[in-house]
């Protein structure tokens, strides 16, 4: 890709994973989709619905064991609706946030982060 045009101040990776996907606008929605990339400063996400520009995005994912991770991790990341891409049949938007690490125990699953499985 030309250095000119990329706007990412973070590394991006490659990776398909399933999430569960919330936010509220007029109303609360509560869905999934599967993460595209995923770096430091966010991530790009495919699914049938998507949240308009602006709007704050609760994205919850398990990351598979692997290297020196040696269980499943479930991870959360919260961050704004920065781009939305429309492609034939495909829908995807780009979250701009950070994975957040501190969680109440008292949480319900939704919001545990960082938990071994």
């Amino acid at each position: 890709m030309d250095e000119s045009i990329e706007r990412r101040s973070a590394l991006r990776f490659q990776i398909a994973l399933p999430l569960l996907l919330r936010w509220t606008d007029s109303a609360a929605h509560y869905d999934t989709g599967h993460c595209v990339n995923i770096g430091q400063g966010g991530m790009f996400v495919l699914a049938d619905r998507t949240p308009p520009m602006g709007v704050e995005v609760d994205v919850e994912f398990v990351l598979p064991a692997f290297g020196g991770v040696s269980r499943p991790t479930r991870l959360r990341c919260i961050g704004l609706v920065s781009r939305l891409e429309v492609c034939h049949h495909l829908k995807g938007f780009a979250i701009a946030g950070q994975f957040v690490n501190q969680v109440r125990p008292e949480q319900p699953s939704w919001g545990l982060v960082g938990e071994s499985l």
